[in-house]
């Protein structure tokens, strides 16, 4: 009896503190965590925590990344004079106001620029055009008897040969790069200034244009095309922003490290390689645009930049788990077409940087565009946790998630804002170990040379058992007292605070549950997470179970929204299929909504989501107190009138590439509505003294409380009754207790 009030008041912690704990007999052999604390770790470049602008204009407000590209299929065909773009094969090649609805100059450099204000991301990267020709307008469909050149087109021309006009001359069917660079830098600052562009891109993916943008370049691309291309736009950005970085070539893939987009009707590459004795296409385009540096006297070429879908994690969850060891892990065999025929380059960014090495050192290496996928499944947490990790130990300068939701983007989160509060990952690297990858990942860091706080990443990749876990930590100079544990479980997509414990001198003993990533925080100081226990929101859902009968007379699927001011999301799930049997495709959607403004106004606005084809697909779309107003952008302002839309704007597929008919059919099976409300505190029922809880304070008290000291067994007192037992300050329940009450009772202090 002499602990009893600390095992009643164990029992009224949150269940959320108390899980970890509870199941911690549950889990397997312990996972063990080495840290080695002794050396100098290794800088980590706060530019891999980085996002892709295209599709993540709703998400920024939420995130926090330190870098941002503007970049992807839409922009081989930007007209920087008006914003027209083209979709390419990705949708009916539509030269469209999708970008911009200005007719502004470079208002897609206006928008990134006020992004990195409005959300303070550092490091700018936009896309420069060297594909031949971009939109001339924005009038939609461009057929085959439109493609370049035609009057759909304007020609590109990397440099102009002449004075800058201080506007472009919209009439005269050419646009300059250099002029394009110019104007950026005359209105926005170099890329020293907090507005200017820090990076150009020599375009997007251009082994791929003979396939997305064949009304432009129907040819596959040139080696010695995209070479010279490359050198001449370079030499251009350079005399104007010596210190701009230079990213390319932004290849899409494997098979473009390997020969570019070189098929076997060319025998180019094969000439090339032979020639130099290059291993593959890579080792030539860091050679030859060292021989271009060279010669011009600047660095032509500052970042290798490569893209990275993985291709085993299209397999599904448990491939997932695995498929960011390809990057990293020599003699890791992936289940894909990668691990079957290319494991002379596996792991592949130590192969790259291999390259590099050789071939052109000291340049830097980007991952402009990856995704390992997951956005509703845990599994893509832990990928997308594994892959920043990974980042981080290939000394990866610049990386960018493309696309992504839920738990992938709540992953990126776990780096940079693990607590809501600025919380990061350490900016300087630590040895790290693990007993087994396959089983459990982890990444480790400090802030510069002070171990006082130390951020260790860790997944548990089983899908169904918790993980013993015990993190060592080497060589320490600190010794610690307390470590917090920050995870993404199934339970939820969002950062949750699990445990707060206590730690050894020199290591952390937890519990992970099952299929998680997680983020320790381990301090020497015994106070660094007082108050971080905060009550969660509460959440209540309204689930309609049959939105195929909700059609309204518009045609679409109608929600109801029922309060308005406290909408959280929209969880939509749906069964996606192609009409003419497409291996693939996606609907582009938008939940239509009717708006209206603290001060009355009202207007239409949306929010977008998209849904591949499959059984059971997930979307969830995000609702925070703002709307998107086509003039003033995002502003406070809720749903209007009790109801939303959901509306398909366009298909895309297997099918509808190839100039196929195709249809995307979407079968809506549930639409979930969830509403936040803020946590009501626990209301304080303790009234000290009151041993029997009847509402007052008498000499039954202390002849109840001290049976129950006697261990009357015919006696007992309740939760609450032990609360309010507790009264000389002390926090177990004593006869001391006894005695304060009668003192009490009696007047005495």
């Amino acid at each position: 009896m002499k602990r009893l009030i600390a095992f009643f008041t164990a029992m009224t912690l949150p269940a959320v503190f108390c899980s970890a704990a509870m199941v911690h007999a549950a889990g397997e052999d312990t996972m063990h965590i080495t840290v080695d604390l002794g050396g100098s770790g290794k800088p980590i470049s706060p530019y891999i925590y980085g996002i892709n602008e295209y599709g993540h204009q709703e998400n920024l407000k939420k995130l926090s990344v330190n870098a941002i590209r503007q970049g992807g299929n839409r922009m081989v065909a930007y007209n920087w004079e008006n914003n027209a773009s083209n979709a390419g094969s990705d949708w009916k090649h539509s030269s469209d106001n999708n970008l911009s609805n200005s007719d502004a100059p470079a208002d897609c450099v206006q928008q990134l620029v006020d992004e990195g204000e409005k959300y303070d991301i550092g490091y700018k990267l936009t896309t420069l055009q060297m594909a031949g020709y971009v939109s001339a307008d924005k009038n939609g469909v461009v057929s085959e008897a439109e493609a370049a050149p035609s009057a759909r087109w304007n020609r590109v021309q990397l440099t102009k040969g002449s004075a800058f006009a201080a506007e472009p001359d919209l009439t005269d069917g050419v646009v300059y790069m250099d002029e394009y660079v110019n104007y950026i830098i005359q209105k926005y600052g170099d890329s020293s200034a907090a507005t200017g562009i820090q990076g150009y891109s020599l375009d997007n993916e251009p082994a791929l244009w003979h396939h997305t943008h064949s009304r432009i370049h129907p040819q596959e691309v040139g080696i010695t095309e995209l070479r010279d291309k490359s050198v001449e736009l370079a030499t251009a950005v350079k005399q104007l922003d010596p210190d701009a970085e230079i990213f390319g070539p932004a290849l899409y893939g494997y098979t473009a490290y390997d020969h570019l987009a070189d098929s076997d009707s060319s025998t180019e590459w094969e000439t090339l390689k032979a020639a130099g004795g290059y291993h593959w296409y890579l080792d030539y385009y860091l050679d030859s645009m060292k021989e271009a540096s060279d010669a011009a006297g600047v660095r032509l070429l500052d970042v290798l930049d490569i893209h990275y879908y993985s291709e085993s994690s299209r397999v599904g969850a448990e491939d997932r788990l695995q498929s960011v060891r390809t990057l990293y892990e020599k003699g890791f065999v992936e289940n894909s077409w990668i691990g079957q025929w290319c494991q002379e380059n596996v792991p592949i960014l130590p192969t790259v940087q291999a390259s590099i090495d050789q071939y052109y050192p000291g340049t830097k290496l980007a991952v402009t565009e990856y995704n390992f996928g997951g956005d509703t499944d845990p599994s893509g947490a832990i990928a997308q946790a594994e892959a920043l990790g990974c980042f981080a130990d290939a000394n990866v300068y610049f990386a960018s998630l493309w696309g992504g939701s839920g738990y992938i983007l709540s992953a990126l989160n776990l780096y940079t804002n693990f607590d809501g509060k600025g919380g990061a990952f350490g900016d300087t690297l630590m040895p790290t170990t693990t007993d087994d990858v396959s089983l459990s990942s982890a990444y480790a860091a400090i802030d510069g040379a002070d171990d006082s706080t130390v951020t260790v990443m860790v997944t548990n990749k089983n899908m169904t058992q918790p993980m013993d876990t015990t993190i060592a930590l080497q060589n320490a100079d600190s010794t610690y007292k307390k470590a917090a544990v920050y995870a993404i479980t199934p339970e939820s997509d969002e950062i949750t605070l699990l445990e707060i414990v206590d730690t050894a001198a020199d290591a952390v003993d937890i519990t992970l549950p099952a299929y998680c990533a997680a983020m320790v925080v381990i301090s020497e100081d015994a106070a660094a997470f007082d108050g971080t226990q905060e009550e969660k929101p509460v959440e209540e859902s309204v689930v309609y179970d049959d939105p195929m009968g909700m059609i309204n007379e518009n045609g679409y699927v109608e929600i109801p929204i029922t309060d308005a001011e406290h909408l959280k999301e929209i969880i939509i799930t749906a069964n996606v299929t192609s009409k003419a049997g497409s291996s693939w495709g996606n609907a582009g959607c938008a939940v239509c909504i009717n708006a209206v403004t603290p001060e009355g106004e009202e207007f239409w606005t949306s929010k977008s989501y998209g849904l591949d084809l499959g059984s059971g697909v997930k979307a969830v779309v995000e609702f925070d107190g703002t709307l998107s107003h086509k003039e003033n952008g995002d502003i406070p302002a809720v749903i209007a009138d009790g109801k939303v839309e959901l509306q398909k704007w366009w298909d895309s597929s297997e099918k509808m590439e190839l100039d196929q008919e195709d249809e995307i059919i979407i079968t809506y099976t549930s639409v979930e509505v969830v509403y936040e409300y803020p946590a009501q505190p626990e209301e304080n029922n303790t009234l000290p003294g009151d041993v029997n809880c009847d509402g007052l304070v008498k000499i039954n008290d202390v002849i109840l409380l001290n049976r129950v000291l006697a261990e009357d067994t015919s006696a007992a007192i309740t939760e609450q009754g032990m609360l309010n037992a507790e009264c000389d300050g002390i926090p177990t329940v004593t006869v001391d207790d006894a005695v304060t009450i009668l003192r009490g009772l009696a007047g005495l202090k």
